[in-house]
């Protein structure tokens, strides 16, 4: 099936999303960003990690006809190695540079030994896609099954009624759901998405965009409504990517949207390097006493796309594209021994038949 440009326009515009959220952290922690942002950044929690979350699940839902050897090889490999790469590079870094937010993550060495089972860096969603995928292919045509527990659950981690010991586990109860969401209705989604028209998209858009504002004011409060607001701002945000490709006025907005959702782990993988060291760096020059305009955490984020896209670009000229994609022979060399595992497995006794002569 051709891919929609919807999708990879809000792959796009949810990057986009969380790049502002690390910008308006670290502004924050450096006491530079304008209050009336923290509450905005609030309320984009509903949509940002769901919606980011629904898409990849929609994208990855292709591996459950795929071997184990072949997800191994094309999407567990190559998601493990750039996110323990750019630990390596973020410890590195933030270790000469020491953010003012998240200062532990240079700390010592145990925040990094321990990240393959419990990652604290921004990096969390490449370690949460890979442990979903997983998940998902596992359970294989009863994965819809888990839809309503994992509902339960993601309403629980939201309401803080279960509390898992550390950030990026409570994170991931909270969005596991979403993935599931994208994997197990892919089919649906995708004819929503090519048959919805421009009316019903703007309609859905404007009371998305409703909800989340009368939420934030307050109006919308109870158990469970937040983790139910979220499926809707998940919904009106991919009717707000359809209504920008059905929109003859945006053909410019959706080609830079698309273009960036092509483009996600570049962006992801250096922009809060960016903004961590770029604060850091006003904050020793002494231009925080400027203020504290309202554009700045704006300014902060289409700078930090841009270096992440300039680094990427720069990388791949200088033959240095294995840090954004593993190595051909090591995705190969993980399939052909998953392979030899599960030969080995099956070799012994068969299928207990062959063994007495029966077909």
């Amino acid at each position: 099936m051709r891919r929609l440009p919807a999708l990879d326009v809000t792959r796009g515009l949810a990057i986009v999303l969380v790049v502002l959220h690390h910008a308006v952290l670290h502004l924050d922690a450096a006491h530079l960003l304008a209050p009336w942002w923290r509450a905005v950044n609030g309320e984009l929690v509903l949509l940002r990690m769901p919606l980011f979350f629904c898409v990849s699940g929609l994208l990855a839902a292709t591996a459950a006809t795929r071997s184990w050897a072949v997800l191994v090889r094309s999407r567990l490999v190559p998601l493990l190695w750039v996110f323990v790469l750019w630990s390596l590079v973020r410890f590195a870094l933030f270790r000469a540079v020491t953010p003012r937010f998240q200062p532990w993550e240079a700390d010592s060495l145990v925040p990094l030994l321990l990240a393959p089972v419990r990652p604290t860096t921004g990096l969390w969603y490449l370690y949460a896609l890979a442990v979903f995928t997983v998940a998902a292919r596992a359970l294989g045509r009863r994965a819809p099954w888990l839809l309503v527990p994992a509902a339960v659950l993601s309403v629980a981690a939201g309401e803080l009624w279960v509390r898992a010991p550390f950030y990026v586990w409570h994170q991931m109860a909270r969005c596991f759901v979403f993935f599931l969401l994208g994997w197990c209705l892919r089919a649906q989604l995708l004819r929503l998405l090519g048959s919805v028209r421009v009316g019903p998209a703007a309609v859905c858009s404007v009371a998305g965009a409703g909800l989340l504002v009368a939420h934030g004011a307050g109006w919308l409060r109870g158990p469970g409504v937040a983790g139910a607001l979220s499926v809707v701002a998940v919904v009106c945000g991919l009717a707000f990517a359809v209504l920008l490709t059905r929109l003859p006025g945006a053909s410019g907005l959706v080609r830079v949207c698309g273009w960036l959702g092509r483009r996600t782990l570049p962006v992801y993988l250096v922009h809060e390097l960016v903004v961590g060291v770029g604060t850091s760096a006003v904050v020793a020059l002494g231009v925080a006493g400027a203020g504290r305009p309202g554009w700045l955490p704006v300014v902060w984020a289409v700078l930090a796309v841009l270096v992440s896209l300039g680094v990427h670009a720069g990388a791949v000229r200088a033959g240095a594209g294995w840090l954004y994609s593993a190595p051909a022979v090591l995705g190969e060399r993980a399939g052909a021994a998953l392979e030899a595992v599960g030969a080995r497995a099956v070799r012994p006794g068969g299928d207990g038949r062959r063994a007495r002569g029966t077909p």
